[in-house]
């Protein structure tokens, strides 16, 4: 199947995203604005000044009109609205079947007509069905895929269409039945799929179910295919079915609210006769008062309110891409819940906790993002990264003392590093933090507005320190600077004596910083990573102090091919650039440097380790066996990939499936042999089930063979 879709960047299930089509690039998430070619409130020039490249019409309206038919077979559909240069989606007529209960043209009439006039995305004529029985919304379903087989036989719907053509998807609310609808459309070769149905919990404010509807097929969809929502268009909302993994919007709402005299904002709606002011700063609030508004004829006025809702929409999707971008978009859908009960009640379905919810958004969830997490509302200690958190904590914990502190923050800034005692810091949220990655993306990078230590929090602790920690310790204390403090929280946990100051015994600074690269390792590429490396030399920045970059000291002799390389590449780099080349890089950059080889840089904003090519090899080494963190691709892409080319989805053979976006991965050929080390665009899912676009950046192409 000629492929469509590929995905650049990701925050939860969403995904910024590129649909190719004859007529250009959509950039999601996207809003497809409703155009009406009969009542233009607002003209495709319109929409271009407002930087929207895209948008949906109605090809039946189109077909039934003599004119304009004729005019659309004789020149095409983008001649139709003044040789449009962009996309056009157009809908099938479903809309007025819903409505009308008929329509004067067949399924195979209307595929046709999309398809002669030069479409970019078309819909089959589906029967959306809002209201009856299981049995009658089901006979609705069974006619639709029903003509998603006709017009898949009529020839014009096929794997090399040049027009990307949509599989509704129906059942809403009945989860059985969107089940049905989404496995069975999936046989059809569709490149992009839209749930369908909606409009009157649109229309009735009835988010809570339509987010409901829209996790479950999130829930049992493959990741890549664009999913498109059928009449979604108040931009508060977007957010929301963003977060799940939707891509495409298409709504006539901000042209019929704003007949209405309907102000859309992303908190909610106002009416411009309750209005004094204008809440917005985009061209037409800028000039014009809600009164002067009023006093327009209405054309004008529907004009104007239409201008400014769909800047407002348009304005939204770029604050919900920044917010992917940055990792933020968690954030971004807590602020929009406030803007209505429905969305209220639905946030906090998606942060409940329920099992299935977490593993969908785990699936999904970049494992580092640019920025921290804000912890606003009691909900978000279900974060997917908190509690993935708790779980990689029990399995990856690096251990390496038989004696344990517990302590309160306050209580960790006056215990020494240096203590023979694995310290492990109480968090209201993350619970228990030791003392090693503290630094790691998302310990440090969170702020809460809970000031103490809640029940819950030690309760969590208390049961994780005796069911999968106790046991491995000698010496248990509960520290805190404030004695009574700890002794109650010594009477709750109970467990360990008061620490006071007891001899636990020191370790010199360089087995502190050992331990910490070692936790680091283990936590970040999980067990047995911790014993690819036994001695380390740290450089901090010098304008922030902060730790930079990872010094092997422990260098063997069979990996002095691998440094041999490095240093080649890097009098390459220096000739290119035209800088001073050493006369004996080997003494200069390794012997006289103490046979100290740089291992690994951390990223300052997660701390997260990015392996060189020498800790790569290491961690090949321990993991090519288990695939762990790795993934394989076919053998005709390792000359590109060992060159320092993208690694592609389409070549990938095999992937570990505990791969996240953001992870660092190793990049293996078919015989296991590292030829590349790199960044996960996309999660071990989406991996396996692309076939366009980027599966990791490469880092760091491996040369030779090792």
């Amino acid at each position: 199947m000629k492929h469509v879709f590929e995905i650049v960047e990701k925050d939860a299930a969403a995904r910024i995203g590129k649909i190719f089509t004859k007529h250009g690039i959509i950039n999601t998430p996207y809003f497809f604005p409703v155009v009406n070619i009969h009542v233009p409130v607002i003209s495709p020039e319109d929409l271009r000044t407002l930087g929207y490249n895209a948008f949906i019409t109605n090809a039946y309206t189109i077909w039934r009109d003599e004119k304009l038919h004729t005019l659309a077979l004789e020149n095409g559909i983008h001649k139709l609205f003044g040789n449009w240069q962009g996309p056009i989606m157009t809908d099938s007529g479903a809309y007025q079947l819903s409505v009308y209960g008929d329509v004067e043209v067949s399924n195979v009439e209307i595929v046709k007509f999309q398809n002669d006039i030069g479409v970019d995305i078309g819909v089959i004529l589906d029967v959306p069905l809002y209201t009856g029985d299981l049995e009658t919304r089901k006979k609705a379903i069974d006619e639709t895929i029903r003509r998603a087989q006709e017009a898949c036989k009529s020839g014009f719907i096929n794997e090399e269409s040049e027009i990307i053509w949509v599989g509704p998807l129906h059942g809403n609310p009945i989860e059985t039945l969107l089940e049905y609808s989404a496995r069975e459309m999936l046989k059809f070769p569709f490149k992009m799929y839209a749930l369908g149905s909606l409009v009157p919990y649109v229309e009735e404010y009835q988010i809570y179910q339509l987010v409901r509807s829209a996790l479950f097929v999130k829930q049992n969809f493959p990741s890549n295919y664009p999913l498109h929502l059928f009449g979604v268009g108040h931009p508060m909302t977007f957010s929301f079915f963003v977060l799940l993994g939707f891509d495409t919007f298409d709504s006539a709402l901000y042209a019929l609210a704003a007949k209405d005299g309907r102000y859309l904002t992303t908190h909610g709606t106002y009416n411009i006769k309750r209005m004094e002011y204008f809440p917005c700063s985009c061209p037409v609030c800028t000039k014009y008062s809600p009164k002067e508004l009023l006093e327009m004829v209405p054309i004008e006025r529907q004009h104007h309110l239409a201008m400014h809702n769909l800047y407002v929409i348009m304005a939204e999707l770029k604050r919900i891409k920044q917010s992917i971008w940055e990792g933020t978009l968690w954030e971004l859908v807590a602020q929009r819940a406030s803007s209505h009960p429905e969305l209220a009640r639905a946030y906090n379905l998606l942060l409940s906790g329920k099992d299935a919810i977490y593993k969908f958004f785990e699936l999904y969830e970049p494992t580092f993002k640019r920025r921290g997490i804000l912890i606003t509302r009691p909900e978000e200690i279900n974060l997917p990264a908190v509690l993935r958190y708790k779980s990689r904590m029990k399995e990856r914990i690096f251990i390496w003392s038989d004696k344990l502190i517990v302590t309160t923050p306050r209580g960790a800034h006056k215990l020494p590093t240096y203590l023979d005692a694995q310290v492990m810091i109480l968090d209201d949220i993350f619970c228990l933090i030791p003392r090693e990655i503290r630094m790691v993306y998302p310990l440090f990078q969170h702020i809460s507005y809970r000031t103490a230590i809640s029940e819950d929090a030690l309760r969590w602790t208390k049961d994780t320190i005796e069911t999968y920690l106790l046991s491995k310790f000698k010496e248990v204390y509960i520290y805190d600077e404030n004695k009574e403090y700890a002794l109650k929280l010594r009477d709750y946990l109970g467990f360990g004596e008061i620490y006071t100051g007891q001899d636990v015994g020191v370790i010199p600074i360089e087995k502190v910083r050992l331990y910490v690269t070692k936790a680091m390792l283990k936590f970040q590429f999980g067990q047995e990573a911790d014993s690819v490396v036994e001695g380390v030399k740290f450089e901090y920045s010098r304008t922030t102090g902060v730790l930079r970059k990872i010094y092997a000291t422990d260098v063997r002799e069979r990996e002095e091919r691998i440094i041999q390389w490095e240093l080649e590449e890097i009098v390459k780099d220096k000739i290119k650039k035209g800088e001073e080349v050493p006369e004996d890089p080997y003494q200069e950059l390794f012997v006289n440097r103490g046979r100290t080889w740089l291992m690994a840089s951390l990223v300052a904003e997660s701390f997260k380790i990015v392996p060189q090519p020498l800790l790569a090899y290491r961690l090949w080494e321990k993991f090519k066996d288990k695939l762990q963190y790795s993934i394989i691709l076919k053998d005709e892409a390792e000359p590109f990939v060992r060159d320092g080319k993208s690694i592609f989805s389409k070549f990938v053979v095999d992937v570990d499936p505990q791969i996240r976006a953001s992870d660092e991965v190793l990049v293996l050929n078919e015989n296991r042999d590292l030829i590349a080390l790199g960044r996960a665009v996309i999660g071990a899912k989406e991996v396996l089930e692309f076939k366009r676009g980027i599966a990791a950046k490469n880092r760091c192409g491996i040369q030779i063979k090792l």
